[in-house]
C-alpha cells in the first residue's frame, strides 16, 4: 500500500512507491528517496530530507506530509481524502546521486509547491 502525502494546503499530491520513488497523483515519477532518508530529483541532485512522513526542502521548510505527521508540522491544514492508488509507472533508470543531503531541522511551510520542489510536472 502507498500512503499518500499533503502538500501545505492539504490536497493529496504523491506517495512513495515501492519504498524510494515519489510518484504523482496523475502517475509520473517525481523523484528518489535514497538511504532512507534524502530525497533527490530524477537526474539525481539533491532536493531534501524525508522524516517521520515529513517531506522537507534543503532549508528545513515542509513541502509536503504524510496524515500521520502532524506532531512535526508549523501547522495542520485542513487536509482532502486520499484518493484512490495512482497508476504507477516504470521504474526509470537511477541515477547517480550527487553528494548527499544532510537533516536541514525544521522550518515552517516551504514557500516551493511540489512542481517547484521536483522541478517537474506534477
Amino acid at each position: 500500500m502507498n500512503d499518500w502525502y499533503f502538500d501545505r494546503f492539504g490536497q493529496a499530491a504523491f506517495v512513495l512507491a515501492e519504498g524510494d520513488r515519489f510518484v504523482s497523483r496523475n502517475g509520473r515519477n517525481l523523484g528518489w528517496l535514497h538511504l532512507g532518508k534524502q530525497v533527490f530529483s530524477l537526474t539525481g541532485q539533491p532536493l531534501g530530507w524525508l522524516d517521520n512522513g515529513v517531506l522537507r526542502d534543503r532549508s528545513g521548510g515542509v513541502v509536503g506530509f504524510m496524515r500521520s505527521a502532524g506532531p512535526y508540522l508549523p501547522s495542520i491544514p485542513g487536509m482532502s481524502g486520499a484518493p484512490g492508488t495512482p497508476s504507477i509507472p516504470g521504474r526509470p533508470a537511477k541515477p547517480g546521486f550527487a553528494g548527499s543531503v544532510s537533516d536541514p531541522g525544521n522550518g515552517g511551510w516551504s514557500n516551493k509547491t511540489i512542481r517547484e520542489f521536483f522541478g517537474t510536472d506534477v
